[in-house]
């Protein structure tokens, strides 16, 4: 691939922080702009959706959730909480889980919750793998990944689309032993207008199709689908389940005002330092970013965050000594990173950020990052498909047929499929979350695909950069 070569560390500080919040949408409105960062038009307003939000279960309950709907498989809703109302409270208030209250009116959308008894009485055998003397982590190695079961294929919950959260389906769906249960699941995303949306559950994005594969090249890496987050708005899958955005619409506002807009990052995130060494990583404050990483990119944009979207879960680790079948010492993802922002916003204050915040046992911070910074335009450039060209660059073609059907063919870029690798210790609980928004403007859009979430045997040994990484695929 072209493009530099990319790493992720991951630091060992700091203490268990908990992640969990109520998940919620809220009324906003949409505009497109395509004169530069910062000036927008704005749209109208819609509140219609369809689409699934996460199944939130609580390992070992045998109760459901109050305030929340209650499925019994893909697509069956027991207790129906979805639909508009109207409310007159504080812009950006949540009230019981399922839903956001707005100044004029509210979206609220259920989020389906079916609770799971924890399985955890397969028997330890001395086949399991200690692969603490290798560097080969492949999928093939870890009976974790290798009996995974994909779970999406009836579905269009936004977590069983990365591989998650299955459990929730009962049947065939057993925790740590061929699926991964998730508590304390939130969802944050500004309602969808003129039939769009921050994010999408889709059987591939864009129209390229790989040669090599004969199969879309944006499209799936684990089961069927795969879950899309934006800055912007992104249309709803065609009916061969395809997300298709019209060339050169990327530049749309999805929020004015509210917790999509606030100059604060996600929570539980934080754009602090956690470490007091300015390379980050020791003697890190539980709280704040072990790695040293956002701060200057924060300030760099002046703390202004734009049409924020995202979405976390708490998870344990499996364990040997909890009955299952190997240790998991981390867990990786796949990912892509899209932005109208390449190539002439690089080295400049309009430098989107995709973030993945991790609070454990041994790390709390950002654990997606490239050479000191976390993953935003600046910091992935070079990116392996051009849309959008430099100015007088003799060397670039522009119009790569794998951006046809983005949106960003011509304008932007998107890097190749990534693999994270993060580190934790087994039987642990921690949490994840993923966060997407536009810095210093709010009409450039920025989009990651996200799919193939597994636990990894081997993991990484923090602060380690041959071990903890981001590898192309």
């Amino acid at each position: 691939m072209t493009g530099l070569s990319v790493l992720v560390l991951l630091g060992a500080c700091g203490d268990s922080v908990d992640g969990g919040i109520t998940a919620s949408a809220g009324e906003t409105a949409t505009s497109t702009d395509t004169d530069g960062p910062g000036t927008t038009t704005q749209g109208s307003n819609s509140n219609s959706e369809s689409d699934t939000l996460p199944t939130s279960t609580t390992a070992g309950s045998n109760s459901d959730s109050e305030g929340e709907t209650t499925t019994t498989g893909p697509g069956t809703t027991t207790d129906g909480t979805e639909g508009n109302t109207s409310t007159s409270t504080e812009p950006g208030t949540s009230t019981e889980p399922g839903t956001t209250t707005e100044a004029t009116s509210t979206t609220t959308e259920g989020v389906d919750t079916t609770t799971t008894t924890t399985d955890t009485s397969t028997s330890t055998t001395n086949d399991t793998n200690d692969t603490n003397d290798t560097n080969d982590t492949s999928d093939e190695e870890c009976p974790l990944a290798q009996m995974h079961l994909p779970c999406d294929a009836d579905s269009d919950d936004a977590l069983h689309a990365i591989g998650l959260n299955c459990t929730t389906l009962g049947g065939q769906w057993t925790n740590n032993q061929n699926a991964v249960t998730v508590a304390n699941a939130t969802f944050q995303a500004a309602p969808p207008m003129l039939g769009m949306k921050p994010w999408q559950v889709a059987k591939s994005y864009g129209t390229f199709i790989d040669p090599n594969t004969n199969a879309p090249f944006w499209g799936s890496r684990e089961g069927d689908k795969v879950l899309l987050i934006s800055s912007g708005l992104l249309p709803a899958p065609n009916p061969q389940g395809a997300v298709i955005v019209p060339d050169g619409d990327v530049f749309n506002d999805v929020a004015f005002g509210g917790q999509w807009d606030s100059d604060t990052m996600p929570p539980p995130m934080t754009a602090v330092n956690g470490s007091p060494d300015p390379m980050g990583f020791t003697n890190c404050d539980g709280v704040n970013d072990c790695s040293n990483t956002i701060a200057d990119q924060w300030a760099l944009g002046g703390g202004d965050a734009e049409d924020k979207m995202w979405f976390g879960f708490e998870v344990t680790a499996p364990a040997i000594s909890n009955g299952q079948i190997a240790d998991a010492n981390g867990y990786t993802f796949d990912f892509a990173y899209f932005s109208a922002e390449f190539p002439e916003w690089v080295n400049t204050d309009y430098n989107d950020i995709f973030v993945v915040w991790q609070s454990s046992e041994d790390y709390t911070g950002n654990v997606t990052f490239i050479n000191g910074q976390p993953l935003t335009v600046t910091a992935l450039w070079p990116i392996d498909f051009q849309g959008e060209c430099e100015f007088l660059d003799p060397n670039c073609q522009g119009s790569d047929p794998h951006l046809q059907g983005t949106g960003y063919i011509s304008d932007g870029g998107a890097t190749g499929w990534y693999k994270a690798t993060g580190g934790v210790k087994p039987g642990e609980t921690f949490s994840l979350t993923f966060a997407i928004f536009d810095m210093g403007d709010s009409t450039y859009d920025t989009t990651a695909i996200l799919d193939n979430w597994s636990w990894d045997c081997e993991g990484c040994i923090p602060n380690e950069v041959d071990d903890c990484g981001i590898a192309p695929q």
